[in-house]
C-alpha cells in the first residue's frame, strides 16, 4: 500500500511540476498574461486532481484494495493526500507566478 501511495503521489506531483514549467515558460515568455496563466493553470490543476484521483481509486481497486475494510480506508487516504498534494501545488503556483518584463 505504501508503494501504491508513493506512485500516485509521485505521479499527480509530476504532472503539477509539468503544468507549472509549462505555464510559467509562457508567462515569462509574453504568450500568456499572468492572470490567463493562473486561470489555465488552476483548470489544469482541478482536472489533474480530479482524473488522478479517479485513477488511483480505479487502479486500487483492481489491487484489490477496496476489498479489506482497513485497505479501504488506506485507499480514501490515499485519493485525499493526492488531492491536498495537488492542492498544495496550486497555491505554490499561484503565488510564485511571475509577469516577464517587457523591454
Amino acid at each position: 500500500m505504501i508503494l501504491f501511495f508513493l506512485m500516485t503521489f509521485m505521479g499527480t506531483m509530476g504532472l503539477c511540476l509539468l503544468a507549472y514549467r509549462f505555464f510559467g515558460q509562457q508567462i515569462q515568455g509574453l504568450t500568456l498574461k499572468l492572470d490567463d496563466g493562473r486561470g489555465y493553470y488552476l483548470v489544469c490543476i482541478m482536472l489533474i486532481t480530479f482524473f488522478g484521483s479517479a485513477l488511483s481509486y480505479y487502479v486500487g481497486c483492481t489491487l484489490g484494495y477496496d476489498q479489506n475494510p482497513a485497505q479501504a480506508s488506506n485507499l480514501a487516504a490515499v485519493i485525499m493526500l493526492n488531492t491536498l498534494a495537488a492542492l498544495g501545488a496550486l497555491t505554490y503556483g499561484l503565488m510564485h507566478f511571475k509577469e516577464g518584463e517587457r523591454y
